[in-house]
Protein backbone atom coordinates (compact mmCIF):
# COMPACT_ATOMS: atom_id res chain seq x y z
CA UNK A 1 0.00 0.00 0.00
CA UNK A 2 1.15 3.22 -1.09
CA UNK A 3 2.90 5.96 1.39
CA UNK A 4 3.74 9.46 1.13
CA UNK A 5 7.26 9.08 2.92
CA UNK A 6 9.20 6.80 5.33
CA UNK A 7 7.61 6.45 8.42
CA UNK A 8 9.68 7.06 11.62
CA UNK A 9 8.27 3.91 13.57
CA UNK A 10 8.62 1.90 10.82
CA UNK A 11 12.27 3.20 9.93
CA UNK A 12 13.28 2.76 14.32
CA UNK A 13 11.75 -0.76 14.37
CA UNK A 14 13.05 -2.38 11.75
CA UNK A 15 16.07 -3.00 14.02
CA UNK A 16 14.13 -5.90 15.44
CA UNK A 17 13.72 -7.36 11.88
CA UNK A 18 17.08 -7.91 11.42
CA UNK A 19 18.34 -7.97 15.37
CA UNK A 20 15.38 -9.24 17.58
CA UNK A 21 16.46 -10.30 21.14
CA UNK A 22 13.15 -12.61 20.60
CA UNK A 23 11.32 -14.35 17.97
CA UNK A 24 8.27 -16.47 17.59
CA UNK A 25 7.55 -18.81 14.56
CA UNK A 26 3.93 -19.41 13.95
CA UNK A 27 3.40 -22.81 12.08
CA UNK A 28 6.78 -24.38 13.67
CA UNK A 29 6.39 -27.87 12.12
CA UNK A 30 8.01 -31.20 13.53
CA UNK A 31 8.23 -32.04 9.99
CA UNK A 32 11.49 -31.16 7.97
CA UNK A 33 9.66 -30.60 4.81
CA UNK A 34 7.75 -27.77 6.59
CA UNK A 35 8.87 -24.54 5.90
CA UNK A 36 8.16 -23.37 9.62
CA UNK A 37 10.60 -25.90 10.78
CA UNK A 38 12.63 -24.95 8.22
CA UNK A 39 12.39 -21.46 10.03
CA UNK A 40 13.29 -22.94 13.51
CA UNK A 41 16.10 -25.20 12.08
CA UNK A 42 17.79 -22.41 10.19
CA UNK A 43 18.12 -20.06 13.44
CA UNK A 44 19.57 -22.90 15.28
CA UNK A 45 21.84 -23.94 12.90
CA UNK A 46 23.52 -20.27 12.08
CA UNK A 47 24.05 -19.56 15.65
CA UNK A 48 21.46 -17.00 16.73
CA UNK A 49 21.35 -16.56 20.23
CA UNK A 50 18.07 -14.61 21.09
CA UNK A 51 15.07 -16.26 22.41
CA UNK A 52 13.08 -18.49 19.68
CA UNK A 53 9.32 -19.28 20.51
CA UNK A 54 7.98 -22.09 18.12
CA UNK A 55 3.57 -21.97 17.83
CA UNK A 56 1.97 -24.82 17.29
CA UNK A 57 -1.30 -25.33 18.08
CA UNK A 58 -0.84 -29.48 18.01
CA UNK A 59 3.03 -29.70 19.53
CA UNK A 60 4.64 -29.53 23.10
CA UNK A 61 8.23 -29.04 21.23
CA UNK A 62 9.82 -28.62 18.11
CA UNK A 63 13.41 -29.42 17.85
CA UNK A 64 13.78 -29.64 21.13
CA UNK A 65 12.46 -26.01 22.02
CA UNK A 66 9.08 -25.56 24.23
CA UNK A 67 6.64 -25.17 21.99
CA UNK A 68 3.45 -22.89 22.33
CA UNK A 69 0.04 -23.43 21.51
CA UNK A 70 -0.59 -19.68 20.30
CA UNK A 71 1.23 -16.02 20.47
CA UNK A 72 -0.74 -15.20 23.64
CA UNK A 73 0.68 -17.96 25.43
CA UNK A 74 3.91 -16.50 25.34
CA UNK A 75 4.23 -14.67 28.51
CA UNK A 76 7.70 -12.36 27.59
CA UNK A 77 8.66 -9.68 25.28
CA UNK A 78 8.86 -10.66 21.43
CA UNK A 79 10.34 -8.73 18.79
CA UNK A 80 9.74 -10.39 15.71
CA UNK A 81 6.60 -12.30 14.53
CA UNK A 82 7.81 -14.57 11.67
CA UNK A 83 4.44 -16.14 10.40
CA UNK A 84 4.20 -19.40 7.99
CA UNK A 85 1.04 -20.54 8.16
CA UNK A 86 -1.81 -20.89 5.47
CA UNK A 87 -3.56 -17.07 4.55
CA UNK A 88 -6.86 -17.99 6.13
CA UNK A 89 -5.38 -18.01 9.22
CA UNK A 90 -3.33 -15.11 8.99
CA UNK A 91 -6.05 -12.29 10.41
CA UNK A 92 -6.16 -14.19 13.91
CA UNK A 93 -1.95 -14.28 13.91
CA UNK A 94 -2.34 -10.73 13.22
CA UNK A 95 -4.99 -9.77 16.33
CA UNK A 96 -3.01 -12.22 18.85
CA UNK A 97 0.39 -10.31 17.17
CA UNK A 98 -1.09 -6.68 18.39
CA UNK A 99 -2.30 -8.37 21.56
CA UNK A 100 1.04 -9.32 22.58
CA UNK A 101 2.81 -6.06 21.32
CA UNK A 102 5.00 -7.52 19.00
CA UNK A 103 7.41 -5.21 17.36
CA UNK A 104 7.35 -6.11 13.57
CA UNK A 105 5.38 -8.45 11.97
CA UNK A 106 6.62 -10.94 9.10
CA UNK A 107 4.57 -12.95 6.54
CA UNK A 108 5.74 -15.57 4.76
CA UNK A 109 2.80 -16.87 3.56
CA UNK A 110 0.99 -16.61 -0.42
CA UNK A 111 -2.00 -16.26 -1.62
CA UNK A 112 -2.86 -12.75 -0.96
CA UNK A 113 -2.85 -9.82 -3.63
CA UNK A 114 -1.08 -11.83 -6.11
CA UNK A 115 -3.37 -14.30 -6.46
CA UNK A 116 -6.10 -11.62 -6.35
CA UNK A 117 -7.40 -11.51 -2.53
CA UNK A 118 -6.16 -7.92 -2.06
CA UNK A 119 -9.05 -7.29 0.07
CA UNK A 120 -7.18 -9.16 2.94
CA UNK A 121 -3.72 -8.28 2.59
CA UNK A 122 -5.29 -4.80 2.70
CA UNK A 123 -7.65 -5.88 5.81
CA UNK A 124 -4.11 -7.14 7.35
CA UNK A 125 -2.04 -4.14 6.38
CA UNK A 126 -4.74 -1.54 7.82
CA UNK A 127 -4.80 -3.45 11.30
CA UNK A 128 -1.39 -3.21 11.87
CA UNK A 129 -1.08 0.51 10.77
CA UNK A 130 -3.15 1.41 13.04
CA UNK A 131 -1.30 -0.31 15.93
CA UNK A 132 1.91 0.69 14.34
CA UNK A 133 3.45 -2.97 13.70
CA UNK A 134 5.78 -2.64 10.81
CA UNK A 135 4.35 -5.71 8.42
CA UNK A 136 7.29 -6.87 6.24
CA UNK A 137 5.79 -9.28 3.35
CA UNK A 138 3.52 -11.11 2.84
CA UNK A 139 4.69 -13.87 0.51
CA UNK A 140 8.09 -13.27 0.92
CA UNK A 141 11.43 -16.16 1.43
CA UNK A 142 13.22 -14.14 4.75
CA UNK A 143 15.90 -12.01 5.57
CA UNK A 144 19.20 -12.23 8.00
CA UNK A 145 22.48 -10.34 8.49
CA UNK A 146 25.84 -12.74 8.60
CA UNK A 147 26.77 -9.95 11.79
CA UNK A 148 24.17 -11.42 13.59
CA UNK A 149 24.53 -14.54 12.64
CA UNK A 150 20.80 -14.43 11.95
CA UNK A 151 19.34 -16.49 9.27
CA UNK A 152 15.07 -15.99 9.50
CA UNK A 153 13.24 -17.62 6.73
CA UNK A 154 13.74 -20.95 4.63
CA UNK A 155 16.97 -20.29 3.50
CA UNK A 156 19.73 -22.26 3.26
CA UNK A 157 22.41 -19.91 4.02
CA UNK A 158 23.97 -16.90 5.04
CA UNK A 159 26.18 -14.42 3.22
CA UNK A 160 29.88 -13.90 3.54
CA UNK A 161 30.06 -10.75 6.28
CA UNK A 162 30.39 -7.39 3.71
CA UNK A 163 29.64 -4.58 3.14
CA UNK A 164 26.68 -4.52 0.63
CA UNK A 165 22.54 -4.48 1.90
CA UNK A 166 20.63 -6.73 -0.74
CA UNK A 167 16.54 -5.57 -0.67
CA UNK A 168 14.90 -7.75 -2.73
CA UNK A 169 11.33 -8.02 -3.72
CA UNK A 170 12.26 -11.61 -5.35
CA UNK A 171 13.22 -14.27 -3.15
CA UNK A 172 14.91 -16.36 -6.05
CA UNK A 173 16.96 -13.68 -7.23
CA UNK A 174 18.02 -12.96 -3.42
CA UNK A 175 18.70 -16.84 -2.82
CA UNK A 176 20.53 -16.62 -6.22
CA UNK A 177 22.73 -13.63 -3.99
CA UNK A 178 23.00 -15.47 -1.28
CA UNK A 179 24.31 -18.31 -3.31
CA UNK A 180 26.86 -15.74 -5.50
CA UNK A 181 28.19 -14.47 -1.74
CA UNK A 182 29.20 -18.10 -0.75
CA UNK A 183 30.74 -19.04 -3.79
CA UNK A 184 32.29 -15.77 -4.84
CA UNK A 185 32.87 -13.70 -1.77
CA UNK A 186 29.65 -11.13 -2.61
CA UNK A 187 29.88 -9.62 1.29
CA UNK A 188 26.69 -8.25 2.43
CA UNK A 189 25.69 -6.84 5.57
CA UNK A 190 21.92 -7.67 5.35
CA UNK A 191 19.31 -8.99 2.89
CA UNK A 192 15.84 -8.86 3.16
CA UNK A 193 12.88 -10.18 0.80
CA UNK A 194 9.94 -8.05 0.52
CA UNK A 195 7.64 -9.87 -1.38
CA UNK A 196 4.14 -8.32 -1.59
CA UNK A 197 5.59 -5.01 -0.01
CA UNK A 198 1.98 -4.52 1.80
CA UNK A 199 3.40 -2.32 4.32
CA UNK A 200 7.15 -1.64 4.80
CA UNK A 201 8.64 0.09 1.33
CA UNK A 202 12.04 0.06 0.12
CA UNK A 203 11.94 3.80 1.22
CA UNK A 204 12.15 2.70 4.85
CA UNK A 205 14.60 0.02 4.47
CA UNK A 206 17.03 2.67 2.55
CA UNK A 207 16.99 4.96 5.28
CA UNK A 208 17.39 1.81 8.43
CA UNK A 209 20.46 1.02 5.83
CA UNK A 210 21.49 4.61 6.35
CA UNK A 211 21.97 3.73 10.23
CA UNK A 212 23.85 0.62 9.84
CA UNK A 213 27.21 0.71 10.55
CA UNK A 214 28.12 -2.67 8.24
CA UNK A 215 26.19 -1.10 5.19
CA UNK A 216 28.61 1.10 2.70
CA UNK A 217 25.98 0.57 -0.24
CA UNK A 218 22.67 -0.59 -0.97
CA UNK A 219 21.49 -3.80 -4.09
CA UNK A 220 18.03 -2.95 -4.15
CA UNK A 221 16.16 -5.35 -6.85
CA UNK A 222 12.06 -4.15 -7.61
CA UNK A 223 9.16 -5.25 -9.59
CA UNK A 224 7.34 -2.39 -8.60
CA UNK A 225 7.32 1.07 -7.28
CA UNK A 226 4.12 1.57 -4.80
CA UNK A 227 5.46 4.82 -3.48
CA UNK A 228 8.12 6.70 -6.39
CA UNK A 229 8.01 9.93 -4.33
CA UNK A 230 8.86 8.06 -1.09
CA UNK A 231 11.44 6.06 -2.90
CA UNK A 232 13.19 9.58 -4.76
CA UNK A 233 13.34 11.01 -1.37
CA UNK A 234 14.60 8.09 0.63
CA UNK A 235 17.53 7.75 -1.89
CA UNK A 236 18.45 11.26 -1.40
CA UNK A 237 18.31 11.46 2.23
CA UNK A 238 20.88 8.50 1.89
CA UNK A 239 24.46 9.19 1.76
CA UNK A 240 25.80 5.53 0.61
CA UNK A 241 25.71 4.89 -2.88
CA UNK A 242 22.09 3.61 -4.07
CA UNK A 243 22.16 0.43 -6.93
CA UNK A 244 19.05 -0.85 -8.57
CA UNK A 245 17.41 -3.02 -10.96
CA UNK A 246 14.22 -2.53 -12.11
CA UNK A 247 12.49 -5.33 -13.67
CA UNK A 248 8.71 -5.94 -15.22
CA UNK A 249 9.17 -3.83 -18.27
CA UNK A 250 8.30 -5.78 -21.19
CA UNK A 251 5.58 -6.97 -22.40
CA UNK A 252 5.05 -10.14 -20.80
CA UNK A 253 6.98 -8.95 -18.00
CA UNK A 254 4.50 -6.85 -16.57
CA UNK A 255 1.65 -9.65 -16.23
CA UNK A 256 4.62 -12.00 -14.80
CA UNK A 257 5.77 -9.25 -12.18
CA UNK A 258 1.72 -9.06 -11.10
CA UNK A 259 1.81 -12.84 -10.61
CA UNK A 260 5.00 -12.92 -8.88
CA UNK A 261 4.60 -10.25 -6.33
CA UNK A 262 1.63 -8.87 -6.97
CA UNK A 263 3.58 -5.46 -8.63
CA UNK A 264 2.27 -2.97 -10.74
CA UNK A 265 4.21 -1.62 -13.50
CA UNK A 266 1.86 0.86 -15.76
CA UNK A 267 4.66 3.22 -16.92
CA UNK A 268 6.96 3.13 -19.50
CA UNK A 269 10.70 1.54 -18.82
CA UNK A 270 11.83 5.16 -19.75
CA UNK A 271 9.89 6.58 -16.40
CA UNK A 272 11.90 4.45 -13.76
CA UNK A 273 14.75 5.65 -15.71
CA UNK A 274 14.05 8.86 -14.99
CA UNK A 275 13.20 8.17 -11.65
CA UNK A 276 16.24 6.25 -10.90
CA UNK A 277 18.12 9.09 -11.97
CA UNK A 278 16.32 11.62 -9.89
CA UNK A 279 16.85 9.70 -6.86
CA UNK A 280 20.62 9.71 -7.55
CA UNK A 281 20.88 6.34 -7.65
CA UNK A 282 22.47 3.78 -10.26
CA UNK A 283 20.59 1.71 -12.60
CA UNK A 284 21.27 -1.97 -13.79
CA UNK A 285 20.32 -3.45 -16.86
CA UNK A 286 21.47 -7.10 -16.14
CA UNK A 287 22.02 -9.39 -12.72
CA UNK A 288 25.68 -9.63 -13.40
CA UNK A 289 25.88 -5.68 -14.31
CA UNK A 290 23.60 -5.79 -10.55
CA UNK A 291 26.12 -7.86 -8.83
CA UNK A 292 29.53 -6.42 -10.33
CA UNK A 293 28.23 -2.59 -9.52
CA UNK A 294 26.82 -3.31 -6.53
CA UNK A 295 30.69 -4.92 -5.37
CA UNK A 296 32.12 -1.59 -6.38
CA UNK A 297 30.42 0.53 -5.04
CA UNK A 298 30.56 -1.26 -1.39
CA UNK A 299 33.93 -1.64 -1.20
CA UNK A 300 35.44 1.19 -2.98
CA UNK A 301 35.78 4.83 -2.49
CA UNK A 302 34.00 7.32 -5.58
CA UNK A 303 36.26 7.98 -8.89
CA UNK A 304 36.43 11.62 -8.18
CA UNK A 305 38.14 12.17 -11.75
CA UNK A 306 38.58 10.59 -15.36
CA UNK A 307 42.13 9.77 -15.41
CA UNK A 308 42.19 6.30 -15.20
CA UNK A 309 45.40 4.48 -15.50
CA UNK A 310 45.12 0.36 -16.52
CA UNK A 311 48.40 -1.85 -15.90
CA UNK A 312 48.10 -5.11 -17.90
CA UNK A 313 50.21 -7.89 -18.81
CA UNK A 314 47.94 -8.43 -22.17
CA UNK A 315 46.94 -6.47 -24.68
CA UNK A 316 43.87 -7.91 -25.42
CA UNK A 317 42.36 -7.39 -21.97
CA UNK A 318 43.57 -3.70 -22.54
CA UNK A 319 41.73 -3.25 -25.75
CA UNK A 320 38.52 -5.06 -24.60
CA UNK A 321 38.38 -2.53 -21.38
CA UNK A 322 39.51 0.26 -24.24
CA UNK A 323 36.57 -0.06 -26.41
CA UNK A 324 34.21 -1.00 -23.51
CA UNK A 325 35.30 2.37 -20.73
CA UNK A 326 34.31 4.19 -24.60
CA UNK A 327 31.15 2.59 -25.20
CA UNK A 328 30.32 3.63 -20.94
CA UNK A 329 31.53 7.11 -22.15
CA UNK A 330 34.81 6.97 -19.80
CA UNK A 331 37.15 7.13 -22.63
CA UNK A 332 40.72 6.27 -21.27
CA UNK A 333 43.43 8.83 -21.62
CA UNK A 334 46.90 8.80 -22.61
CA UNK A 335 49.29 8.01 -19.77
CA UNK A 336 51.30 11.72 -21.55
CA UNK A 337 48.14 13.75 -21.21
CA UNK A 338 47.48 12.35 -17.72
CA UNK A 339 51.14 13.08 -16.25
CA UNK A 340 54.36 14.05 -17.99
CA UNK A 341 56.52 12.13 -16.09
CA UNK A 342 54.48 8.82 -15.04
CA UNK A 343 54.56 7.41 -18.47
CA UNK A 344 58.79 7.42 -17.42
CA UNK A 345 58.56 6.34 -14.36
CA UNK A 346 56.61 3.61 -16.23
CA UNK A 347 59.39 2.48 -18.39
CA UNK A 348 61.41 0.92 -15.57
CA UNK A 349 58.50 -1.77 -14.97
CA UNK A 350 58.48 -3.15 -18.49
CA UNK A 351 60.83 -4.59 -20.75
CA UNK A 352 61.59 -2.74 -23.81
CA UNK A 353 58.81 -3.78 -26.20
CA UNK A 354 56.33 -3.17 -23.38
CA UNK A 355 53.81 -0.16 -23.84
CA UNK A 356 53.34 2.90 -21.61
CA UNK A 357 50.52 4.42 -23.65
CA UNK A 358 47.69 3.49 -21.73
CA UNK A 359 46.54 0.57 -21.35
CA UNK A 360 50.35 0.08 -19.99
CA UNK A 361 51.53 -3.36 -20.83
CA UNK A 362 54.12 -4.52 -18.60
CA UNK A 363 54.18 -7.61 -21.36
CA UNK A 364 53.05 -11.11 -20.98
CA UNK A 365 56.37 -11.91 -18.58
CA UNK A 366 55.89 -9.42 -16.38
CA UNK A 367 56.92 -10.32 -12.67
CA UNK A 368 55.53 -9.54 -9.16
CA UNK A 369 58.17 -7.14 -8.62
CA UNK A 370 57.09 -5.03 -11.89
CA UNK A 371 53.71 -5.50 -10.99
CA UNK A 372 54.07 -4.09 -7.58
CA UNK A 373 56.50 -1.08 -8.96
CA UNK A 374 54.02 -0.06 -12.15
CA UNK A 375 50.88 -0.39 -9.12
CA UNK A 376 52.80 2.17 -7.17
CA UNK A 377 53.88 4.86 -9.56
CA UNK A 378 50.26 5.08 -10.61
CA UNK A 379 48.66 5.15 -7.49
CA UNK A 380 50.96 7.82 -6.59
CA UNK A 381 51.00 9.96 -8.68
CA UNK A 382 48.35 12.93 -7.71
CA UNK A 383 46.98 13.31 -11.11
CA UNK A 384 45.71 9.75 -11.53
CA UNK A 385 41.87 9.03 -10.13
CA UNK A 386 42.08 5.36 -10.42
CA UNK A 387 43.89 2.15 -11.28
CA UNK A 388 42.64 -0.80 -13.08
CA UNK A 389 44.83 -3.81 -13.26
CA UNK A 390 44.64 -6.93 -15.20
CA UNK A 391 46.29 -10.61 -14.98
CA UNK A 392 46.39 -12.73 -17.96
CA UNK A 393 48.24 -16.21 -16.80
CA UNK A 394 51.16 -16.69 -19.53
CA UNK A 395 53.65 -19.87 -18.83
CA UNK A 396 55.65 -17.72 -17.05
CA UNK A 397 52.76 -15.54 -14.76
CA UNK A 398 52.75 -16.32 -10.69
CA UNK A 399 49.72 -14.98 -10.29
CA UNK A 400 49.41 -16.07 -6.77
CA UNK A 401 52.46 -14.03 -6.02
CA UNK A 402 50.89 -10.92 -8.53
CA UNK A 403 47.73 -10.98 -6.47
CA UNK A 404 49.93 -10.60 -3.12
CA UNK A 405 51.62 -7.53 -4.34
CA UNK A 406 48.92 -6.13 -5.82
CA UNK A 407 47.16 -6.81 -2.28
CA UNK A 408 50.29 -4.92 -0.57
CA UNK A 409 50.47 -1.83 -2.68
CA UNK A 410 46.90 -1.18 -2.40
CA UNK A 411 46.89 -1.39 1.54
CA UNK A 412 49.71 0.55 1.75
CA UNK A 413 47.92 3.24 -0.06
CA UNK A 414 44.54 3.06 1.21
CA UNK A 415 44.55 6.43 2.57
CA UNK A 416 44.42 8.36 -0.57
CA UNK A 417 41.34 7.27 -1.62
CA UNK A 418 42.01 6.01 -4.82
CA UNK A 419 39.67 3.13 -6.56
CA UNK A 420 41.48 -0.30 -7.51
CA UNK A 421 40.32 -2.82 -9.58
CA UNK A 422 41.15 -6.02 -10.96
CA UNK A 423 40.77 -8.45 -14.02
CA UNK A 424 41.38 -11.99 -13.95
CA UNK A 425 41.24 -13.79 -17.07
CA UNK A 426 42.43 -17.63 -16.75
CA UNK A 427 41.26 -20.65 -14.54
CA UNK A 428 41.46 -21.65 -11.08
CA UNK A 429 44.11 -19.88 -10.13
CA UNK A 430 42.24 -16.60 -11.31
CA UNK A 431 39.10 -17.84 -10.03
CA UNK A 432 41.46 -18.23 -6.36
CA UNK A 433 43.06 -14.43 -7.15
CA UNK A 434 39.52 -13.37 -7.69
CA UNK A 435 38.48 -14.42 -4.43
CA UNK A 436 41.68 -12.84 -2.65
CA UNK A 437 41.40 -9.84 -4.07
CA UNK A 438 37.63 -9.73 -2.61
CA UNK A 439 39.16 -10.79 0.36
CA UNK A 440 41.03 -7.49 1.03
CA UNK A 441 38.21 -5.33 -0.17
CA UNK A 442 39.25 -5.20 -3.99
CA UNK A 443 36.94 -5.96 -6.53
CA UNK A 444 38.29 -8.28 -9.06
CA UNK A 445 36.16 -9.69 -11.82
CA UNK A 446 36.56 -12.31 -14.90
CA UNK A 447 36.41 -10.26 -17.84
CA UNK A 448 37.45 -6.10 -18.61
CA UNK A 449 33.20 -5.42 -19.13
CA UNK A 450 32.90 -6.46 -15.97
CA UNK A 451 35.70 -4.33 -14.31
CA UNK A 452 35.06 -1.29 -16.66
CA UNK A 453 31.71 -1.62 -15.40
CA UNK A 454 32.75 -1.22 -11.95
CA UNK A 455 34.37 1.53 -12.55
CA UNK A 456 32.03 3.47 -14.35
CA UNK A 457 29.62 3.25 -11.51
CA UNK A 458 31.95 4.21 -9.38
CA UNK A 459 32.33 7.92 -11.24
CA UNK A 460 28.75 7.57 -11.29
CA UNK A 461 28.67 7.34 -7.16
CA UNK A 462 30.74 10.40 -7.58
CA UNK A 463 28.64 13.05 -9.31
CA UNK A 464 25.53 11.27 -7.25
Amino acid sequence: MRIDKARDYVVDNLQYALNPSSIAVVGASRYPSKVGNKVVAELLEWGYTGKIYPVNPRADKVLGLKSYHTLKDIHDCVDLVFVAVPAHLVTAIVEDAIEIKAKVLVIATSAFKEIGREDLQNKITLRLRENKIPLIGPNLVGMGSPYNHFNCGFIPYLPVPGPIAMISQSGANLLAALGTSQEDHFGMSFFVGLGNKADVDFSEFIEYAQKDEHTKCLAIYIEGLDSPEAFVAACKKVTKPIVVIKVGGSKIGVKAAFAHTASENPEPDQYYDDLIKEAGAIRAVTWQEFLDISLAVGYQPPLKGENIVMITNGGGAGLLACDHFERCGLPLHELSEISSLLATRMRAYMPMFGSPLNPVDIAGTASAIQYKGAFKQALRDPAVDGILGAICPTAVTDVSAICDAAIEVYEANKELNKPFIMICQGGKECHDAILKFRDHGIPAYASAEQAVNAMAALRKAAVK
